[in-house]
């Protein structure tokens, strides 16, 4: 028997797997990306409303859009993260603010969800 009929199918399923490899990445950098720019444009917001003691409604629903995006996105790298994102978005689409207990206790603050960021950059 020859070694090529033995090690033909090992090379499609390390093909196979090369590729669903790269699929994974590909999803994950993509949630990556649209966490950090939710992010960005998250801090930019508080910045600008804390020295301005106003609020920005259209902004405020741009950025339930973006946390959004991220949710979805991010449901390729954490289901758990991904469900964390979309309750991000509800905070900032909702008229009503949240208390600063329910925000840690549901892990949306800025400080959580850049941790978890960087645990999912280190793997």
């Amino acid at each position: 028997m020859s070694l090529s009929v033995l090690f033909g199918p090992l090379q499609d399923l390390l093909g196979k797997f090369q590729s669903e490899r790269h699929y994974t990445d590909e999803k994950r950098d993509a949630a990556l990306l649209a966490i950090n720019k939710a992010l960005i444009e998250t801090k930019r917001y508080i910045e600008a409303s804390e020295s301005e003691k106003r609020f920005d409604r259209d902004k405020e629903y741009a950025l339930a859009q973006l946390w959004a995006e991220a949710a979805t996105n991010a449901r390729y790298a954490s289901a758990e993260l991904a469900e964390r994102l979309q309750n991000k978005s509800l905070y900032w689409s909702e008229e009503f603010k949240w208390s600063r207990e329910e925000v840690l206790s549901k892990q949306i603050d800025i400080e959580s969800i850049q941790i978890q960021v960087l645990d999912l950059l280190k793997k």
